[in-house]
């Protein structure tokens, strides 16, 4: 009834105002947001009745879509997305935050670190998460330490209400709204247009650094500078400093030319109204919803048929819609039409048929740790050695203050690779892909540019990549150097004992560590760098020796067509009881 009213007074204010007498010709925002029912002043302000350009700008908004004034003008109509933003990651930020606090605590110095890598009980390895951040609004100015300065310098320019003006070179990001709903405007167009159907050129403005999934999705990797050349010249460029080569993109891109969006829901993506301190709190998606799902008509059916209608591709679902497992959000463009479960493409409407968990290996209780991450991601970006310096005399620009400022941030990479992805313990509790978040070596530099201090300190992060392809083979991961966490080598297992020699010295890098960069843990199962997030670690002994034990069985019995595999309970109590040929001649 209050949207109906707002539009009446809309259509009412609009036949008095001025604006169009000089705007003339400008496009509608959308089809729901036309200039015939909204006018110009119902979003920007001004006086409509003045005439004379100064008083009709007066008390103006050039962009209502930044979250300050959208608070005013857009909340008549989207007062829940408008809380729901506001309190989102892509608004307070708390992810990076809290991640560059864990980094940045009370950094020890470097003979102090290197003593305590060697203790097991090393506060360092120690795992923790930081107290609940309080997100962009902490940082404090002048700058207390590190962590602030660094996200001021380097981290906030991704603030989806960063000010666009600031950016020198498109794509522009910030803006509020619009940094993710603008959509391509077509030539003559002289308003911007918004849109449900997100482009990935919108999510890729910021989901192109730290763990890279926006990149990697699409089969970009980010390379050491060294690339193809085109006409004499170096291609594949992401921009002046950073070459990429392409590798293969995720199977949904690839195969089903699906968008982001077409997976990440609404509520996954702008919040459900609580305050998270980490992405995978606020992401409501995952593999299962789709692959496993749960169709449930309930309170979020009208919701479902509201996102189906602004979208205007994908059908109005009819029945039950789908919901995800850990939230109960509506995944309205996956429906259940007959017998059939139906997946349609949220950018062109196009249906989709949806594989489901049919096949056998999930369905043995052994792969109940696995993340499906772990066998399905074909690569993952993975950047060892973040050289970081900091000159306390020297300027940079500030995102925060949009300005120059004392404290200038270098970074420099160390070795970047992407094959055989290194397994771990997850924020999940569950096994998979892991990568460098970040292994920062610190070198600090005072007002007279003078070397001050210097420290490490090393952390891996776990993390779905986006690289989903069909799945690995077994012996792939269980008898592997780098997905047991020790980094890339000669490994070797003879009567029960197992070796290891490692390709990269860090030392012979000038690293300084007693153990290699792209090692997570040592073959005995001590961990030997950090994570940011509580149940997060590496393999321990006993987890280690499983895996290779698994090889020796896999080696042989690789495929699922295997007898085995029809019952493995009772394959395995035959084997201990020496009633099969492997076993006879295994367990002498």
């Amino acid at each position: 009834m209050k949207q109906i009213l707002f539009l009446f007074i809309a259509t009412f204010l609009l036949a008095k105002e001025s604006c169009l007498l000089c705007h003339k010709n400008y496009n509608d925002l959308d089809r729901y947001h036309t200039i015939k029912e909204f006018g110009c002043i119902s979003c920007h302000g001004g006086n409509g009745k003045a005439k004379e350009k100064t008083k009709a700008h007066q008390n103006i908004v050039k962009n209502p879509a930044r979250l300050e004034h959208a608070k005013i003008f857009c909340s008549k109509c989207h007062k829940n997305e408008i809380e729901r933003i506001a309190k989102s990651l892509m608004n307070t930020q708390s992810g990076i935050l809290d991640v560059l606090r864990f980094q940045f605590k009370k950094p020890p110095s470097k003979s102090f670190l290197l003593e305590k890598i060697n203790n097991p009980k090393s506060s360092f390895v120690a795992n923790g998460a930081i107290s609940k951040s309080k997100g962009i609004k902490a940082i404090q100015t002048p700058y207390k330490n590190l962590v602030q300065s660094h996200f001021a310098k380097l981290c906030a320019a991704c603030h989806i209400n960063e000010k666009q003006s600031v950016f020198k070179t498109i794509p522009k990001r910030g803006g509020g709204c619009i940094d993710c709903h603008e959509a391509p405007t077509k030539q003559g167009e002289k308003h911007i247009k918004f849109t449900t159907i997100i482009p990935d050129k919108n999510c890729l403005k910021c989901h192109n650094r730290s763990n890279r999934i926006g990149l990697s999705f699409h089969g970009i990797y980010e390379s050491e500078g060294y690339n193809r050349y085109k006409n004499g010249k170096l291609s594949n460029k992401l921009d002046k400093y950073r070459r990429f080569i392409k590798l293969p993109a995720d199977i949904h891109h690839s195969k089903g030319k699906m968008l982001c969006i077409d997976c990440h829901t609404e509520v996954g993506i702008m919040g459900d109204n609580k305050e998270h301190l980490h992405m995978e709190e606020a992401v409501d998606i995952s593999c299962i919803d789709c692959h496993k799902p749960i169709f449930k008509k309930a309170t979020n059916f009208p919701l479902a048929t509201k996102l189906a209608y602004l979208n205007g591709k994908v059908p109005l679902p009819k029945d039950k819609v789908a919901i995800t497992h850990k939230k109960g959000t509506p995944i309205y463009n996956l429906q259940k039409i007959g017998k059939k479960i139906v997946f349609f493409r949220k950018s062109d409407g196009k249906a989709l048929s949806m594989p489901l968990l049919n096949h056998l290996a999930h369905q043995q209780s052994f792969h109940k740790r696995l993340d499906c991450s772990a066998c399905h991601s074909k690569w993952i970006p993975s950047c060892y050695g973040c050289h970081e310096i900091y000159f306390e005399n020297a300027r940079q620009f500030d995102w925060i203050k949009l300005k120059k400022t004392h404290g200038q941030w270098m970074e420099l990479r160390n070795y970047l690779r992407f094959e055989d992805s290194t397994l771990a313990i997850g924020y999940n509790n569950k096994i998979m892909p892991t990568a460098p978040g970040c292994q920062v070596f610190m070198n600090i530099f005072d007002k007279n540019n003078s070397f001050k201090k210097s420290f490490i300190s090393l952390a891996y992060g776990a993390w779905n990549p986006h690289t989903t392809n069909k799945s690995k083979k077994c012996i792939t991961c269980h008898f592997n150097s780098s997905s047991l966490g020790f980094g890339k080598g000669i490994m070797h297992f003879h009567k029960n004992k197992l070796t290891f020699i490692p390709f990269y010295d860090s030392n012979a890098s000038s690293l300084e560590l007693p153990f290699n960069i792209d090692a997570l843990n040592s073959i005995n199962g001590e961990q030997l760098q950090g994570f940011s997030r509580k149940n997060a670690r590496s393999f321990n002994k006993e987890e280690i020796t499983k895996i290779i034990n698994v090889y020796k069985c896999a080696i042989c019995h690789n495929k699922w067509s295997d007898p085995i595999y029809e019952d493995f309970n009772k394959s395995k109590k035959l084997f201990y009881q020496k009633q099969t040929s492997c076993a006879k001649r295994l367990l002498q």
